[in-house]
């Protein structure tokens, strides 16, 4: 075995062991569709800490790797709660965790990864959730209350029954606004009435499906909201199918990809990610959705023109050339150098 393949077995073996065993305390239905597991360490020890925003990468039946957000507060360090819902084009994780896990199981995760952090900041924050997006924002609407911060929540669903956390985030000093069966236009109006009733000075806090975002999104840019004071989450792949983004074949063409900090050198070939030919030469970049959503691989560009395809970076950020994300997005060119 060479030195390359040595480094990528030894590679394996340490993210492997860096995995967390977890017990399924508890499962129950919260909402149409829509089930909680808490999960708890064996014996009850505490569990890595995590922040608000924070998602939770399972590691499933074969090979099978999924991320959800934490859903509980930070403070609970015996439990972490993801709460999951049953997708009818279920690409395998939710209709795994639905159909055969229950209390008492194992499962493995990776540590806790934050690319959608609730940030400290004096100013009261405006958290919008659709569908299952309300996931990270009732854990942030929840840490907020516990310690007393302002904040405001627009919570969009199809109907009260699919509405998960509806009873906690009621119950809350701070309020809710709860938006039911509202189509794409009323929706958009609904999310430009809350940015109308707030400052351009607010934080925005947006997860949901990519329609959704794109709306609160265009409503924010219309009224005069800088980039930096709108953070988001997607919960879905752009245009709703996540196999078309990291479909990397057809007329893609291979390319040298040099990681600059590991000294490795090798070719991404035609439908295979930057991710699983670095991997393949023995260098894991940290990922989380896989499909360009969260921003948790975010590369600096050394050399080279990238080629993008995730749902993250800002405009200008892609036209820089200096950010990738190497989960989806390739070269446009024949040599992409990343400070890897």
């Amino acid at each position: 075995m060479n030195a390359v393949a040595d480094a990528a077995v030894e590679a394996r073996a340490d993210a492997s062991a860096a995995l967390l065993r977890l017990r399924v305390a508890e499962v129950r239905d919260i909402a149409a569709d829509i089930r909680l597991f808490e999960l708890r360490a064996p014996e009850g020890a505490a569990l890595p800490p995590w922040t608000p925003g924070a998602h939770l990468r399972l590691h499933l039946a074969d090979q099978l790797a999924r991320s959800y957000s934490l859903c509980n507060t930070p403070q609970q360090r015996d439990s972490y709660f993801i709460a999951v819902k049953r997708e009818a084009a279920s690409r395998g994780g939710s209709a795994h965790l639905h159909a055969k896990v229950r209390e008492g199981d194992f499962l493995l995760a990776a540590p806790p990864g934050n690319a959608f952090a609730l940030e400290e900041d004096a100013r009261a924050p405006l958290l919008l959730a659709a569908g299952i997006g309300i996931t990270p924002i009732y854990a942030m609407a929840a840490d907020l209350a516990q310690r007393g911060r302002r904040h405001r929540v627009h919570y969009f669903a199809r109907s009260l029954g699919h509405a998960a956390f509806f009873h906690e985030l009621a119950a809350m000093p701070a309020g809710l606004s709860l938006h039911l069966g509202l189509d794409a236009v009323e929706t958009e109006a609904a999310v430009g009435a809350a940015l109308a009733a707030a400052a351009i000075s607010t934080p925005l806090y947006l997860c949901g499906p990519a329609p959704f975002i794109d709306a609160a999104r265009r409503c924010a840019q219309r009224r005069g909201w800088r980039d930096a004071d709108v953070h988001f989450e997607l919960f879905a792949a752009p245009g709703g199918n996540a196999a078309a983004l990291v479909d990397l074949a057809g007329a893609d063409g291979a390319f040298e990809l040099v990681l600059q900090r590991s000294g490795v050198s090798c070719v991404v070939q035609p439908g295979q990610s930057i991710v699983a030919a670095a991997a393949r030469a023995g260098v894991q970049i940290a990922t989380s959705c896989g499909e360009g959503f969260c921003g948790s691989c975010e590369s600096a560009v050394l050399d080279g023109i990238p080629e993008h395809r995730d749902s993250v970076l800002s405009a200008a950020e892609k036209s820089s050339g200096r950010r990738i994300m190497p989960c989806v997005s390739r070269c446009a060119g024949a040599r992409l150098v990343l400070d890897l």
